[in-house]
């Protein structure tokens, strides 16, 4: 199978993996509690836990899969969606 580029595409020798893109975030000085995550957070927090030195980074990890607790945290959104722009910022 011959694969597939596009016109502009960078050619990396090594590309880094899911835990080394999340490790070299946990261990930024600068970055700390920036993250929101609606609709994957449970699986997006694990990845960065498993890379190690998640104290530096995770401020705060939360599910909110029953609805009622969801609309407790985020309020109701009019159209009755969950996963909104307005409830990640």
């Amino acid at each position: 199978m011959k694969d597939i580029t596009y016109k502009g595409d960078t050619e990396f020798e090594n590309i880094p993996s899911l835990k080394d893109k999340a490790l070299r975030i946990n261990l930024n000085a600068d970055i700390y509690g920036t993250f929101a995550e609606i609709g994957a957070g449970q699986e997006t927090v694990r990845q960065f836990f498993r890379a190690g030195g998640a104290s530096g980074t995770i401020a705060k990890a939360m599910s909110a899969y029953d609805k009622d607790f969801s609309d407790a945290i985020y309020g109701i959104e009019d159209d009755k969606r969950y996963v909104t722009e307005a409830r990640l910022r």
